[in-house]
């Protein structure tokens, strides 16, 4: 798996608030952005989500980042469960944003599928 420097822009979106875009062509398999944020324990998360927080993201067991905190734009990326064209590296400790297989077009929002835990299937 290839890992790159893309360039994204961040604007508003379609889907919710504000997204991340492809500012340009992205192959397949490329490693597009690493989610960053600051790491805290599940029972910090779970009083920061009980604030209102929904950057968080879980990366092992009592470990998560807070990518509101210390993050990056990979936090723009938005939810999509039909069609994401996005993926999650989970990878020694760090979480990825992977172009999906058809890759990003430029100008297309980058999204991924956040999982039950976060958007139950109706």
């Amino acid at each position: 798996m290839m890992r790159a420097s893309m360039k994204l822009v961040v604007k508003k979106s379609p889907l919710h608030g504000k997204g991340l875009f492809a500012g340009e062509d992205i192959p397949w398999g490329v490693k597009i952005i690493e989610y960053k944020g600051e790491r805290i324990g599940d029972a910090q998360a779970l009083e920061r989500i009980a604030e209102g927080a929904d950057c968080i993201f879980e990366l092992a067991e009592d470990q998560n980042l807070d990518g509101a905190v210390d993050g990056n734009e990979a936090r723009y990326a938005n939810h999509a469960r039909r069609r994401p064209n996005c993926f999650i590296l989970r990878e020694d400790g760090h979480i990825w944003l992977v172009a999906g297989i058809e890759g990003i077009a430029k100008g297309e929002e980058l999204t991924f599928d956040y999982g039950s835990d976060f958007y139950p299937p109706k």
